[in-house]
């Protein structure tokens, strides 16, 4: 689920020591030290794009979690090999996990589909208040093949991961044609902390079991709330019911009633446009897609995952389930130490 992360780390003490297990880490092999004109160091391991600022003993961690463990993110990745990825994340820098905190994070899915998913992606509308706007295609390709939502602190995205896959020369897992990717890219980290509870996130607390469900159940709830343009029945509503089921599904139609009306008539219609697109999705019944992410998202936790329930006050939500072996290699992560000090050994980065 994790993809793309954005860590800051600055080394504990003794400073020293762990500069000198930084310079010697895996991460590092082969580096000499040199800093580029802003006084940092760079490197490129696994995927990711590490700096680290000698004598202020600060540092970032760029890119893909997901490509990082597995080479890309085409396939799944669930609560289990996150945490054999934090654990390696950590190791590679000689680090303690507690060490790294999140600045950003991009939480997504990979839907295994039965056919190309452009005629889904056409039909995407509006997320709360914010529209979705295609990006401009690939050189090549005739349609856009992803579709984006802004807000103040995240943004989703919704594309043909599998048509992205095939131009990159990325093979696709075995017996999968066709893959829908949507994430929830977390631009500023204060939405998390809300989410969680917590006023930091270490890789420690991202592969916690209360933080993984809770950042799983609000990607799916995302999903849930997006507004499709979908093909509804409209033969037993009245002229006025149809009208509004089939207008409201363009935000740019809400904005241009709105200066028309009065207020508690708009929020009454928007409540009202609600309750029809409810009714309209009970009679339809659900999209396929609905049931391949609601399933893709139980799959993503241990074994003891409770099927997912609905709240009418906080949507779709997942219960608390048995992370035994989880919450086993958790500790084994918050023993990680990094190396063994050497007082003797060799100092590779003058402060």
């Amino acid at each position: 689920m994790y993809d793309n992360l954005h860590l800051y780390f600055r080394l504990p003490e003794p400073v020293q020591e762990f500069e000198d297990a930084l310079a010697q880490s895996s991460a590092f092999a082969g580096n000499d030290g040199q800093t580029d004109e802003r006084g940092r160091i760079q490197v490129r391991y696994r995927n990711l794009r590490i700096e680290y600022v000698p004598g202020q003993y600060w540092g970032t961690v760029r890119g893909s979690l997901h490509s990082f463990a597995q080479g890309s993110n085409v396939g799944m990745f669930n609560a289990d090999e996150a945490v054999d990825a934090c654990i390696d994340l950590a190791s590679a820098l000689g680090l303690p996990p507690e060490a790294f905190v999140t600045r950003k994070l991009e939480a997504g899915v990979n839907i295994v589909v039965p056919s190309s998913p452009l005629p889904f992606l056409e039909t995407l509308s509006y997320h709360k208040k914010s529209r979705f706007y295609p990006l401009a295609p690939p050189t090549g390709c005739l349609r856009p093949l992803e579709y984006f939502a802004v807000h103040a602190d995240y943004r989703l995205k919704y594309y043909d991961k599998g048509a992205y896959a095939a131009r990159q020369g990325i093979p696709l897992p075995i017996g999968c044609r066709h893959l829908l990717r949507f994430e929830v890219v977390f631009t500023r980290v204060r939405v998390l902390n809300k989410l969680t509870g917590r006023t930091t996130l270490t890789l420690v607390d991202l592969v916690a079991p209360d933080v993984f469900n809770t950042v799983a159940a609000y990607v799916h709830e995302q999903w849930g709330k997006t507004v499709r343009r979908l093909p509804f029945d409209y033969s037993d509503l009245s002229i006025a019911d149809g009208a509004l089921l089939y207008s409201g599904a363009d935000l740019a139609w809400w904005e241009g009633v709105r200066p028309h009306v009065p207020k508690s008539t708009f929020k009454r219609r928007q409540g009202d446009y609600r309750l029809l697109q409810e009714q309209a999705k009970l009679r339809e019944g659900p999209h396929p897609y609905d049931l391949l992410m609601a399933e893709h998202i139980q799959s993503l936790c241990p074994d003891g995952l409770p099927l997912l329930t609905a709240s009418p006050k906080n949507g779709t939500v997942l219960h608390t389930c048995n992370h035994v072996e989880v919450e086993g290699r958790v500790d084994r992560e918050e023993r990680l130490v990094g190396v063994d000090w050497d007082e003797s050994s060799t100092r590779l980065w003058a402060a």
